[in-house]
């Protein structure tokens, strides 16, 4: 990536035509994925988001991969506060508190929302004592706080490794050796991503610094050590199949094999005793391939099973919405001849922002291609977050109503063209074998 930058600091401001005309809009701050090594704040239009939301929408850049994420303890020495990139997202947040009234925001409405990276960029915010009051309500989208948060000794071996790779072992000159390198020799030494070890979504992430994040988020949450602000959480149905489609069917033009699947089973379980009990509860034979299994156990032990485990902690201090996206007829963004992808990671980012998000390769465009039905669950969607970011409430208008979540209904929204429901007493938890994956996660094993 040698035209890459660390000069990447920018934000984009959109605002609807009644800004400055009336009192004060909400403001929607937009955290974008990218499992904290790509993506950019542009690749995301919030025009229509906020003519729509009548909403001030604004998208930012933070430094990402090693700029961002590095852990050395020479850094340490220098500055206890690590975390440079979740610092970028504090500064973007501050700026909108001095600047956002002069594009007619209301500073104190201020909603951070964010995807995939960007949602756990939500929580790892939620913990911090640092963005103590810079915004007043949360949306993490496909980023439950269960992901994306590093040990702080498991910061420092990555960043150890790293260094010594680029020629700087740990010792006094390890600091000066890395800032006399290229950004090409950065980024050659540098951990990157391999959709073919699904742990390389978590190789590089914020960390536990005792500054920035005084400890890892569902430790905190549990304590209810966090910024109190309502919070809307979710995650689409089929997570999973996009990972396992650019690992396998586009990559390497063939659908995964069973050994293959079989290899992945034992690389999340973490040893063999636990790899044959998920064997036997994400049969490939019952679930139709190899790859359809390996998605769905993706989905379940990473996502679905994180945000209700999120959602429980959370709403044991503060109004919290959980939602997930099941709309499965979202047009794939290319044609995978192995495996349907369903209601896939980010597929819900086109009916919120309702026009194609610039990524590699590019959303479809829910203008030119989604039936009425969708377009109507798009509209639907937009009210819900519009509503949350004005008042902390999604409910009012002509939509269904959206329940609070607690513990014993966790009452979760089903996000359909079809029909929009709430699923009630556990069964979005039971779909997804979230026992399994809360005993996998308390024993210390899966992803």
């Amino acid at each position: 990536m040698p035209d890459s930058s660390e000069d990447c600091l920018y934000l984009n401001v959109y605002t609807p035509p009644e800004a400055s005309a009336t009192s004060p809009l909400p403001v929607m701050v937009w955290i974008h994925g990218g499992a904290y090594l790509t993506g950019a704040g542009s690749q995301y239009d919030g025009s229509q988001l906020a003519l729509k939301a009548r909403a001030i929408v604004v998208t930012v850049n933070y430094r990402l991969g090693i700029f961002g994420m590095l852990a050395l303890d020479a850094l340490t020495q220098e500055n206890a506060a690590g975390n440079h990139a979740l610092q970028d997202q504090q500064a973007a947040l501050r700026w909108v508190q001095r600047n956002i009234g002069q594009f007619g925001g209301d500073q104190n409405r201020v909603t951070l929302f964010g995807q995939s990276a960007g949602g756990s960029s939500v929580c790892q915010q939620l913990v911090s004592p640092r963005a103590a009051g810079l915004f007043q309500r949360a949306i993490l989208q496909s980023g439950p706080c269960t992901f994306g948060t590093a040990a702080r000794a498991t910061a420092v071996a990555t960043g150890d490794a790293f260094a010594l790779k680029a020629g700087c072992p740990s010792g006094p000159g390890q600091l000066a050796c890395l800032r006399s390198k290229t950004t090409e020799e950065v980024f050659q030494a540098a951990p990157s991503l391999d959709f073919n070890d699904l742990k390389s979504l978590q190789v590089l992430t914020p960390s536990v610094d005792g500054v920035v994040l005084p400890d890892l988020p569902t430790k905190l949450i549990k304590q209810g050590k966090f910024n109190r602000v309502p919070v809307m959480i979710g995650n689409t149905q089929d997570e999973g199949t996009l990972f396992i489609a650019l690992a396998y069917d586009l990559r390497l033009g063939a659908a995964m094999t069973e050994a293959q699947y079989l290899a992945q089973v034992l690389q999340v379980a973490g040893n063999q005793a636990i790899a044959s009990l998920v064997t036997a509860d994400y049969s490939s034979k019952r679930l139709g391939s190899p790859g359809l299994a390996t998605s769905a156990l993706v989905t379940d032990s990473t996502f679905a099973c994180g945000t209700q485990s999120s959602a429980r902690g959370l709403s044991s201090f503060t109004p919290t919405y959980a939602y997930e996206f099941q709309e499965r007829s979202v047009p794939q963004l290319t044609p995978d001849p192995f495996m349907p992808w369903g209601a896939y990671h980010a597929s819900e980012l086109p009916f919120l922002f309702q026009t194609r998000i610039l990524t590699t390769p590019p959303s479809p465009d829910p203008r030119d291609v989604s039936t009425p039905a969708q377009l109507a669950l798009a509209d639907t969607m937009v009210q819900y977050w519009a509503r949350f970011a004005a008042t902390g409430n999604p409910n009012g208008g002509q939509a269904v109503n959206w329940p609070r979540f607690n513990s014993v209904l966790t009452a979760t929204q089903l996000l359909q063209a079809s029909k929009v429901s709430t699923n009630l007493l556990g069964g979005i938890y039971s779909k997804h074998q979230c026992l399994l994956w809360d005993t996998a996660a308390a024993l210390g094993l899966g992803l």
